[in-house]
């Protein structure tokens, strides 16, 4: 038709804070995108005449609304997004691309951090999103044929709902551990145990007092008499499934349930149970209240200063995955956990089919210094794509992700790398198992440091050589904050023998907040420009000598 709508009434694509909410509804004519970034809002709309606003846009917007145009040219038709995303080459040099995932919320930093780059690396419009929902929910999202890929901390079965067995591949790309984190007043990181059994009696509802008999035994002191708050995952979550999976594995005489990512809700009611969306929910809720105890993947439970409980492993030794052996007990090697009989058995099932077995999970597992509770995350990926053009994006975001630069970042992110043998053998899965219904040209990628070629300006080629000043500027802004901790730590020191110099570390400290509190600033600054395509991410520099 030719009618348009006013403007509150148009369709919105919209992402903030990394949570992503789409609703697309059909048009013909009008369409309208509307981005939130650091809520930072970015519309594209039609003219009175018919004609598209977009001058003086940037790159990103203009690819926005290339989105809601595709958008709304396929759902005039089908009325619903495509399962498998649909890429636009059909004109040269405005090609557009687009790839699309949800899952497990752990990896999600990593994940976005390695879009962004993916985005601003490329010459062509690409856009990448995720939604970090939950491995449950990015299983359901697989399951329903609603992505073009999924991750999550535990492995799936071999069908997928519509597919056939053995469709797709289960890529392992970092490994985690689970910690639990209790806020007992007066009582730090492993100084106090907790066993299987007794954690299971506390996550089935037969334990509800701190100084129960079953946690003096395991502690060697007699806790308050104070109800305990219980902290769990309201939404299918791989923490959940972790947890689940530790207690089958160690006392199935308490814990009898099956081990799935479904919620302890059905176990636990009450004004002393809590339950929360997301590990950052867990985090902040165990936070919140005294005497509280929860799961959550270990580095973000140590970012927040969380105290952790001790664990006892196969060999009979208590461990906490927090380092440095705080109060005199061990830190776990979380690595340790990929045995070779772990790498033979993905190995040899090809990184496809059932992988919920006990020969692929990572619970319990035996061996000195090994945390009893450890999961890979994985990306789920169809072996086939109809779409040649999706093939070949998703071949390319899975390389990037298993690439020694996204490697090394992992740890960044409070999560561990696999080894160079075992990500060897996930490297070959990846690059021999993604194929396409037809034949496709590969994206390529340029290092900052091989020297320019032919297709280094191609409309499928990443380089790193083509960056954004914010990515610069937030670098300089990190560095100065680093310099900041060092000169304050120094001052700390200096001054437990100089009482005189005190004085000095104070304000060293207030210097430290308010440094800090002008990155924060700056960065929101920066990532605002970077969304208007003021700087950086509308229009990125080809660096390819002085």
């Amino acid at each position: 038709g030719t009618s348009r709508r006013p403007l509150h009434d148009e369709t919105e694509i919209t992402r903030a804070h990394g949570d992503e909410v789409e609703e697309h509804t059909c048009f013909c004519v009008h369409a309208r995108v509307l981005r939130a970034r650091s809520k930072v809002y970015i519309h594209e709309v039609m003219k009175g005449d018919g004609k598209i606003n977009n001058g003086g846009a940037s790159r990103r917007q203009r690819f926005a609304l290339a989105c809601a145009a595709l958008v709304a040219g396929s759902m005039c038709v089908s009325g619903a997004r495509a399962a498998q995303s649909v890429q636009d080459i059909s004109t040269a040099g405005l090609e557009r691309f687009q790839l699309h995932g949800s899952g497990t919320t752990n990896p999600s930093k990593l994940i976005w951090y390695a879009m962004d780059l993916l985005e601003e690396r490329a010459r062509s419009f690409v856009r990448m999103t995720y939604r970090s929902v939950g491995s449950g929910t990015g299983e359901t999202d697989w399951n329903t044929d609603a992505a073009d890929f999924a991750s999550t901390d535990y492995g799936l079965s071999s069908i997928v709902s519509g597919g056939t067995v053995n469709d797709y591949l289960q890529l392992p790309f970092q490994i985690g551990a689970i910690g639990i984190f209790h806020t007992v007043p007066g009582y730090g990181s492993a100084e106090l145990k907790i066993s299987a059994c007794t954690l299971a009696k506390i996550y089935t509802g037969a334990i509800t007092m701190w100084n129960d008999a079953d946690i003096k035994a395991d502690t060697g002191i007699t806790l308050p008499a104070e109800k305990i708050h219980v902290v769990f995952r309201s939404d299918g979550s791989s923490s959940t499934y972790g947890l689940k999976g530790y207690l089958n594995a160690g006392c199935n005489t308490v814990y009898t349930g099956t081990v799935s990512s479904s919620s302890f809700s059905s176990l636990l009611s009450g004004d002393a149970y809590h339950g929360v969306q997301g590990s950052d929910g867990v985090r902040r809720e165990i936070a919140a209240r005294a005497y509280s105890i929860g799961y959550l993947d270990a580095g973000h439970g140590h970012a927040d200063d969380l105290a952790e409980f001790s664990l006892k492993n196969t060999e009979g030794e208590w461990l906490v995955t927090k380092e440095g052996n705080p109060a005199g007990i061990t830190s776990a090697d979380i690595p340790s956990v990929v045995t070779t009989a772990v790498q033979t058995a993905y190995t040899g099932a090809s990184f496809s089919g059932d992988l919920t077995g006990a020969s692929f999970n990572l619970f319990n597992k035996a061996g000195s210094g090994v945390w009893p509770i450890c999961a890979f995350t994985y990306l789920h990926v169809r072996k086939v794509y109809s779409s040649a053009e999706t093939a070949a994006l998703v071949r390319a975001f899975v390389s990037f992700i298993l690439s020694d630069e996204i490697q090394a970042a992992v740890s960044n992110f409070y999560f561990f790398p696999l080894d160079t043998t075992f990500l060897a053998s996930v490297r070959t899965a990846a690059s021999t198992g993604i194929t396409a219904a037809a034949t496709v040209t590969d994206w390529t990628f340029e290092t900052s440091t091989i020297a320019a070629t032919a297709t280094s300006m191609g409309a499928k080629t990443f380089s790193k050589k083509r960056q954004a000043y914010v990515d610069y500027a937030l670098e300089i802004l990190g560095h100065d904050v680093a310099s900041l901790q060092t000169s304050v730590a120094t001052l700390e020191e200096e001054s437990h023998d100089a009482p005189s110099l005190k004085p000095l570390t104070g304000l060293a400290a207030v210097d430290f907040v308010m440094s800090f509190a002008a990155l924060i600033i700056g960065s929101i600054a920066l990532h605002k420009a970077r969304s208007n395509g003021r700087i950086g991410g509308g229009m990125s520099n080809y660096v390819v000598g002085p």
